[in-house]
């Protein structure tokens, strides 16, 4: 699938949390692409809830997966091209990583404070107050509660059968 490529230009918008899956696929995609010789370029972008604010418990070594791809606390406070940057070097990947850098966001911004269009990070991010919430809310989901994925309003509230 990435046979003749030299370059790969990865525009995606992070929720702030250790197991959005979309830095995940981005650690997995640099590593095939190192393997390739393809060159990774990253547009970076804010992190909606803010690059400041650190929380949470490391996640075991052991547990590295699909939802952890690097041992960080669960609201890591980076972007999606810093992630690439700690990615290629924790993990030894070796790619060429080139990441665009922003103009104008300062690490202490909310993403409602930057002025820029809101655009769902997926189908059940869809505001800052849900992106607020998901790093609390969805460590539970794994249990028998309910965060509400595919209803109006994920992440907002917890129910049981």
């Amino acid at each position: 699938m990435v046979d003749g490529l030299d370059t790969i230009v990865v525009d995606l918008k992070d929720a702030g949390a250790r197991f959005c899956t979309y830095a995940t696929t981005l650690g997995y995609m640099m590593e095939a692409a190192a393997g390739r010789n393809i060159k990774v370029v990253v547009l970076d972008r804010p992190n909606p809830i803010n690059g400041v604010s650190v929380e949470g418990p490391l996640l075991d070594g052991a547990l590295h997966g699909f939802t952890g791809y690097l041992s960080m606390p669960i609201r890591h406070g980076l972007t999606l091209g810093e992630l690439a940057q700690v990615f290629n070097a924790e993990r030894d990947i070796g790619v060429e990583l080139e990441v665009v850098l922003m103009e104008g966001w300062r690490r202490r911004l909310w993403f409602d404070e930057t002025d820029l269009l809101w655009v769902n990070s997926s189908s059940n991010v869809r505001s800052v107050t849900q992106a607020t919430l998901y790093p609390r809310v969805d460590s539970i989901e794994n249990t028998n509660l309910s965060v509400r994925r595919g209803m109006d309003n994920p992440f907002e509230s917890v129910g049981t059968p």
